[in-house]
């Protein structure tokens, strides 16, 4: 089997040897989460071996423990660099005043069940332009990490405080100068029937990924469509199937370089077709 490293996606552990998942989920509570399919498509898509290491408070070489047996085989080096290499504050956090930090403690959302997502991204809307929002967390949140660097944070830092306790700090980037001439309005279409089937008909059945978000609850599709959007190749669009037209996500995508259709044919029965313009 080809050799792997700190670097390589979980997805792809995934997809050469499906017992990776036990293996991985039995090393942290956290790194339970891919035992559920939903959350496992969005988190190994995102997520390398040193990732997954700190997002479970465990380190690469545990991996390599419960993953050697299974066929795979580490380049020893490059781990060793990634598991060992010391972080220190960056400068702009170090510079950061106490009341430029939004300091936001997720885990009684999470000890209550919930996940936080809805509730992170609204914060993280509201964070003004050169200001840190902090996420305190029982583990690093790396699927949320990546997820923030496409809404416009311009930096993440991860701070340890104990094995329970983890502060992930996102500097927000400053406005823009430069703004788009097009409208959320104009990018986002509510079409009829024909229309939409139009629009569908410029893409190839190669070009189209077509999902279907009905039966996840919140906040599920958001995150499954998020995640595809992320892998989704230029030229290429996003089919999905909806049981409503998710507001929330449509104001995430507003300034986003996205076209956006929907056909709501009748309650519980939405599609759109997303794709980059």
């Amino acid at each position: 089997m080809e050799n792997i490293t700190a670097k390589t996606k979980i997805s792809e552990l995934i997809k050469a040897n499906s017992k990776s998942v036990d293996a991985i989920a039995s090393l942290a509570k956290p790194l339970e989460k891919l035992k559920n399919p939903i959350l496992r498509k969005i988190m190994a898509s995102l997520v390398t071996i040193g990732e997954a290491a700190k997002m479970g408070g465990t380190t690469v070489e545990e991996f390599k423990r419960v993953l050697l047996p299974l066929g795979f085989t580490f380049e020893q080096e490059t781990s060793a660099k990634e598991e060992t290499a010391s972080e220190t504050k960056p400068t702009w956090l170090q510079k950061a005043n106490q009341a430029d930090i939004d300091f936001y403690d997720v885990r009684p959302i999470i000890d209550n069940g919930a996940d936080p997502l809805k509730e992170i991204l609204g914060r993280f809307k509201t964070t003004e332009p050169g200001k840190i929002l902090c996420i305190i967390n029982n583990f690093v949140p790396t699927p949320l990490i990546h997820l923030l660097k496409q809404e416009k944070a311009e930096a993440t830092f991860v701070e340890t405080i104990s094995e329970k306790e983890f502060n992930t700090y996102f500097l927000k980037k400053e406005k823009e100068t430069v703004h788009s001439s097009v409208t959320a309005e104009e990018k986002l279409n509510m079409d009829d029937a024909e229309s939409f089937a139009a629009i569908c008909s410029n893409f190839t059945k190669e070009q189209t990924k077509e999902i279907d978000v009905r039966e996840l609850e919140m906040p599920g599709p958001m995150e499954m469509i998020l995640s595809e959007l992320q892998e989704l190749p230029a030229g290429n669009a996003l089919y999905i199937n909806h049981k409503r037209v998710p507001v929330y996500l449509l104001e995430e995508l507003a300034d986003k370089n996205y076209q956006v259709h929907i056909n709501n044919r009748e309650e519980g029965n939405v599609k759109m077709l997303i794709f980059k313009k």
